[in-house]
């Protein structure tokens, strides 16, 4: 059963004093209203509307839930507001200071079109890590030497096709030199390092 739904039909033909003028407020059909009121009086054991005249009169009963039927609506109304706000709000994620603007801008755009909204935060490489360590951002672009990472790419490039052998070197990533497609190949100031 919905509760909800049916509080919310309940309030609105409350309020308006009858079934299709409530149930034009809870825009919904107002046979709809109807079920969802009944469901909710099998629910309860008991009537919520006298309905032996033309207009929608609340029983006592009906009068007695009233208030917490309400409470329940603008609960709910809430709890909706509050998981929309949720969705909005920006994961961080701590990145070099080299990446360009324009870079971080597509890629925002792209995580936008998939409904997440990405907030950068420029950290040196030290300080990236202890930031997701510390929750104050979600995720992080962190160099991982190769004997600790879970899992590995050639030079960081992700691609579809497995490299033909385990070591790549730089000159057949060169046009022309290795017979496929042209890989590009980002390495930072911080990449500078002996495993790379």
């Amino acid at each position: 059963m919905d509760l909800v739904g049916g509080c919310r039909a309940f309030v609105s033909v409350s309020e308006a004093g009858s079934f299709t003028a409530g149930a034009a407020v809870a825009r919904i059909p107002q046979p709809v209203a109807s079920r969802r009121i009944a469901a909710l009086e099998r629910h309860f054991g008991e009537r919520l509307f006298d309905r032996t005249t033309r207009r929608a009169r609340l029983t006592p009963f009906g009068r007695d839930v009233l208030p917490t039927a309400r409470r329940l609506v603008q609960l709910a109304d809430t709890l909706e507001h509050d998981a929309r706000r949720a969705r909005l709000r920006p994961m961080s994620v701590a990145v070099p200071d080299t990446c360009g603007v324009r870079e971080l801008a597509e890629l925002a755009a792209e995580a936008r079109t998939r409904e997440v909204h990405l907030e950068f935060r420029v950290a040196p490489p030290g300080e990236r890590a202890e930031l997701v360590r510390t929750q104050e951002v979600r995720a992080a672009l962190v160099a991982v030497p190769a004997g600790e990472g879970e899992w590995s790419v050639p030079l960081g490039l992700a691609g579809v096709v497995s490299p033909p052998a385990r070591v790549v070197h730089l000159e057949t990533l060169r046009a022309g030199r290795a017979g496929g497609a042209r890989r590009h190949v980002w390495i930072q100031p911080e990449d500078d390092v002996p495993h790379v």
